[in-house]
């Protein structure tokens, strides 16, 4: 069909965090027309179920009004009168969820979410749409990677039409409303924005260099930017980071004041560069299954470690390549990711494949179980990422690599528009880069074996070693949880020791050894105990007072280092680290 289906957004009270939302279309079919909302968001892979934000639905032919009956959670279907000239929806949108995911309407900002607001109308998912914004107050600027039905290039002020070329579109350009102006910058020869809200202590001028950096970077990776314009929101929040990538925007979210710190700046650019670069790596090249989407259910793919977890290892790359990280640093961040994952004991359990699939039920529902039995796949996908390049490294003699791939399925994606079957991944990767590679998608894309650090390591002559070494004091096998003053048990560890006494996850600790455990005592109160030894471990279970006698073990390894190994590694393994990582052969991650 070819009507273009009109939306109206205005938002008359943001104190009750509320989207009034009127859906026209014209001419409709006399019968039965459904209209469905969404029930998740594209990057994002867990049924929200929006449609339980949808009151006050009504239907109107002119003066009359239809009737209607809600189908299922997310559909609602309309009774269609016949000869009617235009049928008008309205309905209301509660909207007070802080991610980037869902709506929040504040009387200091709002951001709209696609998914989360439009409803599509069968039919419909390849018209024109277009969408009038009405913010709650003049001086509020809309922010979106919509284009304006006039043409005009300025962000506007107050009320302004934007339209979509299909429903895809509109969905995947989030709109923020919010008295703050974008700031303008070039990089990559195309326009940029950032938008910056909420109070921050954001560093702008650096941050816009360093952003223009990483997106040349990029840029040069894969020869040019695939948009003419691109939009940055950061809302500043300080209960968490994140982000949600679009195919010209991203949303993030960060810490008002977490620019202060190296650490703190350096995660902002990086959470920046992963976002950035899924403008390639998911928003165009992608599996298959993935778009175009259906919105209602969950849509599977056993690739999510491909467009996540290389995205990852390439948000660290690309950085090292535009000199915005050094060699030292990028192999120390590496180097805590391996000890993160060696300490994750769902790696056991959860093959990268696995985890991808299951990213609906495991990923974005976490639970007391989740380290025993799944791992991310952004994670061990990244590990996996940078394994992956370093074996095609050395089987090819150090003349191809993981960026061969990535361009082939870039130059693929723009000659045809369509993702990549991902049951060919493995043998198109093989045709790329010219070697088999059966045998490592066999052990740990489908498989679940530990990865063999010191093979990929010896290909670029170095070996792994522990950041530093452990703590010599006891360790009882458990993340805990703060609540006040009172230590909470979040996991008990299946390969530790408090596994075996039967300590139990929501266990609220209180002595170790008859001595009282508060958040302030707790480290201290293990501190004087060594590995071996058996201490009895108090807890309240559900109110109720339990002893259990725990033998301590040893503390794992926290962190690893990619050390350098100038004499013995072969003249190959010397020029294949010297690619790998972009510089002179004597760089190393130790002195």
């Amino acid at each position: 069909m070819s009507e273009t289906i009109r939306y109206n957004l205005s938002i008359p009270d943001a104190h009750r965090h509320l989207i009034e939302v009127e859906l026209r279309v014209e001419r409709p079919q006399a019968g039965t027309l459904g209209l469905t909302m969404p029930s998740w968001s594209p990057g994002s892979y867990l049924l929200r179920e929006y449609g339980r934000h949808v009151q006050a639905f009504e239907a109107h032919a002119g003066q009359a009004t239809l009737g209607w009956r809600k189908r299922t959670r997310n559909r609602w279907e309309i009774d269609v009168p016949q000869d009617c000239s235009a049928l008008v929806v309205r309905y209301r949108v509660f909207s007070h969820d802080y991610n980037v995911r869902a709506n929040h309407v504040e009387d200091t900002h709002a951001f709209i979410n696609g998914p989360s607001t439009f409803m599509l109308v069968d039919g419909h998912l390849e018209s024109t749409h277009q969408v009038k914004v009405q913010a709650p107050f003049e001086d509020w600027r809309i922010h979106t990677g919509l284009e304006r039905a006039d043409g005009k290039p300025k962000t506007p002020m107050g009320e302004a039409i934007f339209e979509a070329s299909d429903f895809d579109e509109l969905v995947d350009c989030p709109l923020t409303l919010a008295p703050v102006d974008a700031i303008e910058f070039k990089a990559g020869g195309k326009r940029q924005q950032l938008v910056l809200v909420g109070r921050n202590d954001a560093p702008v001028e650096k941050m816009i260099a360093d952003m223009t950096g990483a997106i040349e970077s990029s840029a040069e990776f894969f020869g040019g930017l695939p948009y003419e314009r691109y939009l940055t929101v950061i809302l500043h929040n300080d209960t968490g980071r994140g982000g949600l990538e679009h195919r010209n925007s991203t949303i993030l979210m960060y810490y008002p004041y977490g620019y202060s710190t190296d650490e703190g700046y350096e995660d902002f650019l990086t959470l920046f560069c992963h976002e950035h670069f899924h403008v390639w790596n998911i928003k165009r090249i992608r599996p298959a299954v993935l778009g175009p989407f259906d919105y209602a259910n969950e849509n599977y793919t056993r690739a999510l470690w491909i467009v996540e977890g290389i995205t990852c290892y390439y948000e660290n790359v690309l950085l090292l390549r535009g000199g915005l990280m050094t060699p030292e640093r990028f192999l120390e961040l590496l180097g805590k990711r391996i000890g993160t994952l060696q300490n994750t004991p769902g790696r056991k359990l959860h093959s990268l494949e696995q985890a991808s699939f299951d990213a609906w039920i495991k990923l974005y529902r976490q639970d007391e179980s989740t380290p025993n039995t799944s791992v991310s796949y952004y994670l061990k996908g990244e590990i996996v990422a940078w394994a992956l390049d370093l074996t095609i490294r050395a089987r090819t003699g150090g003349q191809r690599s993981l960026d061969d791939i990535m361009l082939t399925l870039w130059g693929r994606y723009q000659e045809t528009g369509e993702g990549f079957p991902e049951e060919t991944f493995q043998q198109d990767a093989e045709a790329i880069v010219g070697c088999e590679l059966g045998d490592f998608f066999d052990a740990y894309i489908r498989g679940r074996q530990e990865l063999d650090y010191d093979a990929l390591l010896a290909s670029v002559g170095m070996t792994l070693q522990p950041a530093k070494e452990p703590p010599s004091h006891g360790w009882l096998g458990i993340n805990t949880s703060r609540r006040g003053d009172r230590v909470i048990i979040k996991n008990v560890l299946t390969d530790g020791p408090s596994a075996d006494a039967g300590l139990y996850a929501d266990d609220e600790l209180l002595a170790i050894d008859g001595m009282k455990v508060d958040r302030d005592s707790f480290k201290g109160r293990l501190e004087r105990h060594k590995p071996g030894q058996t201490v009895n471990v108090h807890v309240f279970r559900r109110g109720a007072l339990r002893q259990a006698a725990v033998t301590l073990g040893q503390h794992p390894v926290a962190a690893y280092k990619l050390v350098a190994q100038e004499e013995g590694a072969s003249d190959q393994a010397l020029a294949i680290r010297q690619a790998w990582l972009k510089t002179p052969t004597q760089s190393s991650s130790d002195d």
